[in-house]
């Protein structure tokens, strides 16, 4: 019989509870971090080499998508191979998906240095004097996308094993040090191309990590190294849909960016990226979540169904009552929090974009849910052909919309696709899901708090706006307490307050 670890996998609620506080602090700390180093970095970089350094961010993160599916689908499978107690065929399925990615990034990596010439000097409107600088820069951003492509992969089988205290001590090191680097680099040089040399080493150092507690967690990884041809089929007819997703989504959600670069200017990149990378943040919140619920979708569906639908439907609502507040907030105080942020002219540029922003966000945040539950129930297909149908409708109206109102328009295209996109996810995601709310909701009032949530957004007087979004924000409350939840998570949340003040 096979050596293997004793797991013990539990996907109870108070496991999934306790695995997203995890993934809340390995997304939240790199935030704060963030939130305190863009000023100083767009001040020592300038406003148009921070605008270039966003699109080397983008690039970086955009390479963990460049694995075909693979990296989402082996934490699929190997989740259900933990739950069906078959543990040794884990090492086949991870080394065959290992050296596809690995292939994959390698002919990416040739192909974006073919077209690293022709983005910098016909695509992006970049100053001809940092043109060379950024030119050496893509090239360099290239050589790192095997490394961050396999690492999705390795984090795939911690994330099925359940490992997300581990996954967020490295992941904090990895996003503290994607903001730090760069400052840290300013000591001693502003070039960009020394910037991202710094950047791939903290991924370097990632990988290591990440491998090294995927060989300690199964030991029949190091036993069991080869390449079995015979599973390549079932992992690619598995990931063929993600690969779909995983390809189109950060086309779609990066190519606003691209677009304004290419139709306005690189400064505007920075105008328009910097609220976004701000407000975005806010994604840590469901993406915490659902990071624990995929797997989870996986493991449980098939076998208990219902215990699956009924953490994708509190899901959603805990992440209403929890985002709206703050959207609320955000889209209240935009423009003086970007002038005390950074300075009056960011304000004037950037404030109808956070706003705007905002609001697609909480959008968006309530789509992750439908989203990681009909990938983890093996529906990947759903959320692959919405995409397909979204992407040349969506590009289509961005390129419209900054021909014609610059990073305003993009801002408003980008909110309106968020708000449809959630709309279309739930509608297919409810086919599966035969239970209703389990919850009484009066839908009028929440309709008049939104109403009553314009005016203080409207109005100019702070002192006056402060007292009325204190108002709904408390109105907010007890109606999210006397209608979305039920007894025995208002009892739950009573208790825990008891034994706190205890």
């Amino acid at each position: 019989m096979e050596k293997t670890e004793n797991l013990n996998i539990n996907y109870s609620g108070k496991s999934i509870a306790k695995n997203s506080i995890y993934n809340l602090f390995g997304y939240g700390i790199p935030l704060v971090f963030a939130i305190v180093i863009i000023p100083p970095l767009i001040k020592g970089l300038g406003t148009e080499r921070f605008g270039i350094l966003s699109l080397a961010w983008i690039i970086i993160g955009y390479f963990s998508f460049f694995d075909f599916g693979i990296g989402r689908a082996l934490t699929k499978i190997v989740a259900e191979k933990i739950g069906t107690n078959r543990t040794e065929e884990i090492p086949g399925l991870f080394w065959t998906s290992f050296f596809l990615m690995l292939f994959i990034s390698l002919l990416f990596t040739i192909i974006l240095i073919i077209l690293a010439p022709s983005l910098v000097y016909n695509f992006f409107k970049i100053s001809k004097s940092l043109q060379t600088e950024t030119l050496n820069t893509l090239y360099i951003l290239a050589l790192s996308i095997p490394i961050v492509t396999t690492t999705a992969g390795i984090r795939g089988i911690l994330e099925a094993y359940q490992k997300f205290g581990i996954i967020n001590i490295i992941r904090i090191i990895l996003g503290v040090f994607s903001f730090l680097g760069p400052l840290l680099c300013l000591i001693f040089t502003n070039s960009l191309f020394w910037i991202a040399c710094f950047l791939i080493i903290v991924r370097i150092v990632v990988w290591i990590l990440y491998m090294s507690h995927c060989l300690k967690l199964n030991i029949n990884l190091k036993s069991k190294f080869y390449f079995e041809s015979s599973l390549v089929k079932p992992i690619l007819k598995l990931s063929g849909w993600m690969t779909v997703s995983n390809f189109i989504v950060p086309l779609i959600v990066y190519s606003d960016r691209f677009l304004i670069g290419a139709l306005v200017s690189a400064k505007a990149i920075a105008y328009y990226a910097t609220p976004y990378e701000a407000v975005t943040k806010l994604l840590v919140i469901p993406g915490a979540l659902t990071g624990v619920l995929f797997p989870a979708f996986s493991a449980s569906y098939l076998t208990n169904p219902d215990f699956t639908k009924k953490i994708s439907l509190r899901a959603v609502k805990y992440i209403f009552i929890l985002l709206y507040p703050i959207i609320l907030l955000i889209i209240t105080f935009a423009n003086k929090g970007m002038s005390l942020w950074l300075g009056v002219k960011f304000a004037e540029n950037s404030s109808l974009i956070l706003q705007l922003l905002a609001i697609g966000v909480l959008f968006n945040c309530l789509a992750y849910i439908p989203f990681a539950f009909l990938q983890g129930i093996g529906r990947p297909d759903i959320t692959a052909k919405v995409n397909l149908i979204e992407l040349p409708i969506y590009l289509l109206f961005m390129w419209i919309a900054i021909k014609y109102d610059g990073i305003n328009g993009a801002a408003f295209v980008w909110m309106l696709r968020m708000a449809i996109d959630a709309i279309v996810l739930f509608l297919f995601a409810k086919r599966h899901i035969s239970t209703h709310f389990e919850f009484k909701l009066k839908y009028n009032y929440l309709i008049i708090l939104f109403v009553c949530s314009i005016f203080p957004v409207l109005i100019s007087v702070i002192s006056l706006k402060l007292i009325l979004l204190i108002v709904i924000q408390l109105a907010f409350l007890f109606v999210s307490w006397k209608f979305l939840l039920q007894e025995e998570e208002r009892m739950f949340l009573v208790s825990r307050i008891k034994l706190f003040y205890s």
